[in-house]
């Protein structure tokens, strides 16, 4: 899986082996970026972190301040853990 991740996954810190840090997803084009807007957002607790968000079916985790590991719907933002 960490090989050949799905196109959908960031399962590592530059989603490959090999560091591509690319997204095969086709969703965003030239012609349709200019459509975007913020889906959703979530405060994190006071302090620092410098972490890259991990994403795997669907679910996203990170690290709040304070080593707190959340897991997050990808495309709502809500709280699963």
């Amino acid at each position: 899986m960490l090989e050949n991740p799905s196109p959908d996954d960031w399962l590592m810190f530059s989603r490959t082996y090999d560091a591509q840090r690319f997204s095969p997803l086709k969703q965003i084009t030239k012609q349709n970026v200019g459509q975007l807007h913020l889906a959703w957002e979530r405060g994190m607790g006071a302090g620092q972190t410098e972490t890259i968000p991990i994403v795997h079916n669907g679910v996203m985790y990170v690290v709040n301040p304070g080593a707190i590991v959340q897991a997050l719907d990808a495309a709502t933002g809500d709280l699963l853990w």
